[in-house]
C-alpha cells in the first residue's frame, strides 16, 4: 500500500514559520510514502523555494474560474506556475463558512484534473448525520456529484479524503475501525462507478496524531492522512510521517 501524508496548514504560517520548519525536513524521496505540505497560497512561492523535489506542494483551494474579474480568487493557471501538484476540494471549512455545495466543489475538481494539478476531494459527515444513520448516503452523494463527469477517466489521478465534521480539530477521532467502515464503503462506491482500477488513495483527516496514526495506518484502506493541527508541529509531522514510511517498509 502507498501512503500520503499531507499537512493542511489552513491560515497559519509566517516566512520565519516556513524557514525553520523547512529546515527540519531533510529526507530522502521515497515513492511509495509521499509527503504533501499545503500552506496559504501566499507562501506558496516561499514553500516551493525551499523545499526539497521530496516534498509535493499543494493549495488549500482553487478557483473554478480560469481568469478574468474574481477578486480574491486563484486559477488553475497561477498554481500550475507555483509548480503545485494537489489542491484540496471540498473541505468542509470551505462548505461551513463559504457556502460551497457539492456542485462547486465539482467545478472545483475538474478545473484542477482539466489543469494536471491532483485535487484531494473532501467527503465527510456532521455528527448529526452519524447519529441519525445518514453516514453513508450523506458520503455517496458527495462523491458521485463529483465523480460522476466526462472529465473522470482511468488517467485521471485525485485523492479520497474522508474527514468526518465531528473529528476536525475537536481533539475527538473516529476510531480506526469507524474511519476503515467509511473507506471501505468508499472504495465500493468507487468500484461502482468503474473507477477502483485507478489506484485512488483514499486518507483519512480528523486530530490525526503520532499517537493515533499507526493503528489508523495499519487499516485495511486506510492510506494516509490529511492533517491539520499536529502538522504545524514539525516534530510531530515527521513522526507521523516516519509512522506510515515504517509501516509500508515492514
Amino acid at each position: 500500500m502507498k501512503y500520503l501524508i499531507a499537512g493542511n496548514w489552513k491560515m497559519n504560517s509566517s516566512k520565519e514559520f516556513i524557514r525553520s520548519y523547512l529546515s527540519k525536513l531533510n529526507f530522502e524521496d521515497n515513492a511509495d510514502v509521499k509527503m504533501l505540505i499545503c500552506p496559504p497560497d501566499c507562501y506558496l512561492d516561499e514553500v516551493n523555494s525551499k523545499t526539497s523535489l521530496a516534498i509535493s506542494k499543494g493549495a488549500q483551494n482553487i478557483s473554478f474560474e480560469e481568469e478574468g474579474a474574481f477578486t480574491g480568487e486563484v486559477s488553475a493557471k497561477m498554481l500550475n506556475d507555483l509548480n503545485v501538484e494537489y489542491t484540496i476540494v471540498g473541505h468542509s471549512e470551505r462548505r461551513q463558512y463559504h457556502n460551497e455545495t457539492n456542485e462547486t466543489v465539482a467545478k472545483k475538481f475538474n478545473i484542477a484534473i482539466k489543469n494536471n494539478i491532483k485535487p484531494i476531494l473532501c467527503v465527510g459527515e456532521t455528527l448529526e448525520q452519524r447519529k441519525t444513520g445518514q453516514t453513508f448516503d450523506h458520503i455517496k452523494n458527495q462523491l458521485l456529484t463529483v465523480l460522476t463527469n466526462d472529465l473522470i477517466n482511468r488517467d485521471s489521478e485525485f485523492i479520497i479524503a474522508y474527514e468526518p465534521i465531528w473529528a476536525i480539530g475537536t481533539g475527538e477521532t473516529a476510531t480506526p475501525e469507524i474511519a476503515n467502515e467509511v473507506h471501505v464503503f468508499i472504495d465500493e462506491t468507487l468500484n461502482e462507478i468503474g473507477l477502483s482500477d485507478n489506484n485512488i488513495l483514499i486518507i483519512y483527516g480528523g486530530s490525526v496524531n503520532s499517537k493515533n496514526a499507526l493503528d489508523l495506518f495499519n487499516m485495511s484502506h486506510i492510506s494516509g492522512a490529511l492533517i491539520g493541527g499536529a502538522s504545524l508541529d514539525v516534530n510531530e509531522f515527521i513522526k507521523i510521517y516516519n509512522i506510515a514510511e515504517e509501516i509500508r517498509n515492514e
